[in-house]
């Protein structure tokens, strides 16, 4: 899989791991799987399903037994193909992430030789304000 040459963001490690098992996933299954918190997997499905389209999915719901919540359904997932155009455009934006760094600023201090007040005024003053 071309995923191998590059860090992977947690959702396509998640995407990844739905298609290999060519099944219908739950976020609690996900949840368990990939040690996060249950809330974060629902999330990571609905950015999936909502924000990736290089990522082809199915989605089931199931209606769940519980009552005095709002949604009353499970969804379940199945991931059909993710297209190689998502990891060239990770490629490449991790190499800009890499090759655009962005010179860290360091805040300049006061000269030494300044009483508390004269500090203040100094660093109140228009040429700290940036």
């Amino acid at each position: 899989m071309c995923g191998q040459y590059i860090n992977e963001p947690l959702y396509l490690s998640i995407a990844n791991w739905v298609m290999k098992q060519e099944r219908w996933i739950t976020a609690r299954e996900i949840s368990n799987n990939f040690d996060i918190p249950h809330p974060n997997a629902i999330n990571i499905v609905s950015y999936i399903l909502s924000d990736v389209a290089e990522i082809q999915c199915e989605v089931k719901m199931i209606p769940n037994k519980l009552s005095g919540r709002g949604c009353q359904c499970q969804r379940l997932i199945k991931v059909t193909k993710i297209d190689n155009q998502l990891y060239s455009r990770l490629r490449n934006h991790q190499s800009e992430k890499v090759t655009i760094a962005s010179p860290v600023k360091t805040p300049s201090l006061p000269p030494r030789d300044l009483n508390r007040e004269q500090k203040w005024q100094w660093m109140l003053s228009k040429s700290q304000r940036r």
